[in-house]
């Protein structure tokens, strides 16, 4: 599975791939821009053979509405880009 850093901002989310060359400085430098690091996401093999896509709520956030909100929205663009591929 890739996976990668969710950081969600007031209106876009950006993504830290597992493989990034300098993954604290690039979380700090969205932090900075006023994101905030709120799970995961990745893709993996589905059962049909194409690709599935998850994300997971960091633990400090499972009780934080608006935190699901975003985790919501992005589920809904991810599988809306599996499907349409």
């Amino acid at each position: 599975m890739d996976v990668a850093i969710v950081v969600a901002f007031d209106n876009r989310f950006e993504f830290i791939a597992e493989d990034h060359a300098n993954p604290m400085y690039r979380l700090n430098a969205l932090q900075e821009q006023g994101g905030l690091a709120i799970g995961l996401a990745g893709v993996k093999p589905g059962e049909s053979g194409y690709p599935a896509f998850g994300a997971q709520l960091f633990q400090e956030y499972e009780g934080q509405a608006w935190a699901h909100r975003y985790m919501d929205t992005l589920r809904r663009i991810g599988r809306h880009q599996s499907y349409s591929r």
